[in-house]
C-alpha cells in the first residue's frame, strides 16, 4: 500500500504541480472497523490545503462513500477524498453529483476544494470556484481587512502573507475567476483591486468562504507560559469582542505546525472529547495570526467559524461583533 500512495504523491505532485506529502493518519484508530476495514488513511497538504484522502482498492459505492464522508466529521472537519485505482463513467457521474473529491490516479482528479475538476482521458481542465482555497482566502480577507484596493505581484503577497508565489498566483486567479477583484498587468506585474465595496463583497463571497477550523484538539496540562502568546478563537475571541461571557474552557486558534509543537510539549495529554479538558485548541487551515488582531482572532475569520452555531446567545454576539467592522 505504501508503494500506491506514493504513486498517489507523485501524480498529485505532477499534475497540479504543487508540493504535497501524505502520513498515514494516526487518528484513524479511533474509526469504526466499518471504515478502517474499507479504507486506508493518510492526510497529507496539497499547495496549501489540508486534505484527509481514504484510499480503497474497490469501486466506490456513491451513496456509502457520502454516509463515510459525514461519519467522519467527528473526527475530521476539513476536506475529504476517496481514492481509487479505477471507476466507471457512471460512478464517476454519481460521485460529482454528489460533491464528493476523488482522485483516480493516472485517469481523473476530481477536487472542487482546489478548483480542479480534470480528466486525462480527454485532457480538459475545469476551473471551480464552490469554495476559495485557504491561500485565496487570507488574501481576500486581507485585503478586505486594510480597507484598501491593495495590488503588487504574486511575490510580492507572498512575502507579505508567507505563502509561495505559485500559491499567490493561484489564489489570485480564484479570487478573479470568481469576481471578487479585477487583475490587470502593467508591463510583467500583475496588479489588482477589489471588484467593489468592500461590504458588498463579503456578502457576495460567503457562499465560497469556509470556516479556517481544520480539526479541534481538547488538551491537559499546557502550562500558562506556553498559552502566552497564543490568540484568542471561538467563543474565547467573542467574548473579547462582545458582550458574550467566557467559556468555561479557554478556546485558542494555531497552524497545523505550531499545534503539532504544542502536542510535543512534556506533560500536554489530548482528550478525546472536550469534557474534561483545560484547553481547546482549534487547528487552523491558514496561520491565525496572518489576520489576527491583538489577542484575538480576526473578526471575519472568527465570523466564519462561528456562523453556523445555532445558539441564539452566540448568533446575537456574532452580530454585535460584525457591528463593530469597519469597511
Amino acid at each position: 500500500m505504501r508503494h500506491s500512495v506514493k504513486n498517489l504523491e507523485t501524480y498529485l505532485r505532477e499534475t497540479l504541480h504543487a508540493p504535497i506529502r501524505l502520513e498515514r493518519w494516526p487518528d484513524a484508530a479511533t474509526l469504526p472497523a466499518y471504515l478502517t476495514g474499507q479504507y486506508d488513511f493518510f492526510d497529507g497538504t496539497v499547495g496549501d490545503v489540508h486534505i484527509l484522502f481514504l484510499q480503497s482498492a474497490e469501486e466506490p459505492v456513491p451513496s456509502a462513500a457520502k454516509k463515510h464522508e459525514r461519519a467522519l466529521q467527528q473526527n475530521w472537519t476539513g476536506p475529504v477524498a476517496f481514492v481509487f485505482e479505477r471507476i466507471t463513467p457512471r460512478t464517476r457521474q454519481r460521485m460529482i453529483s454528489e460533491g464528493l473529491s476523488f482522485v483516480v490516479p493516472g485517469n481523473q482528479i476530481y477536487l472542487p476544494v482546489l478548483g480542479v475538476n480534470l480528466r486525462e482521458r480527454y485532457n480538459t481542465r475545469v476551473r471551480t470556484t464552490d469554495r476559495l482555497r485557504p491561500s485565496a482566502q487570507v488574501l481576500f480577507l486581507h485585503v478586505l481587512a486594510n480597507r484598501s484596493p491593495a495590488s503588487g505581484t504574486p511575490s510580492g503577497l507572498a512575502r507579505r502573507l508567507g505563502y509561495t508565489a505559485m500559491a499567490m498566483g493561484q489564489a489570485l486567479n480564484q479570487l478573479e475567476d470568481a469576481k471578487l477583484v479585477n487583475v490587470h498587468k502593467e508591463g510583467r506585474e500583475r496588479l489588482f483591486e477589489l471588484a467593489g465595496e468592500p461590504a458588498d463583497l463579503w456578502h457576495q463571497a460567503q457562499p465560497l468562504l469556509a470556516s479556517p477550523i481544520s480539526r479541534r484538539r481538547y488538551l491537559v496540562g499546557v502550562a500558562p507560559s506556553a498559552r502566552k502568546g497564543l490568540a484568542a478563537a471561538g467563543l474565547s475571541a467573542l467574548a473579547t469582542y462582545s458582550a458574550l461571557a467566557e467559556p468555561t474552557v479557554p478556546v485558542v486558534a494555531l497552524d497545523r505546525v505550531k499545534a503539532k509543537s504544542l502536542l510535543d510539549v512534556r506533560g500536554v495529554q489530548e482528550l478525546p472529547t472536550a469534557d474534561e479538558a483545560k484547553l481547546e485548541v482549534e487547528v487552523w487551515s491558514y496561520k491565525p495570526g496572518l489576520l489576527s488582531e491583538g489577542a484575538a482572532v480576526d473578526r471575519l475569520s472568527l465570523y466564519l467559524s462561528l456562523r453556523d452555531d445555532s445558539d441564539e446567545r452566540v448568533r446575537s454576539a456574532l452580530d454585535e461583533m460584525m457591528r463593530g467592522v469597519t469597511w
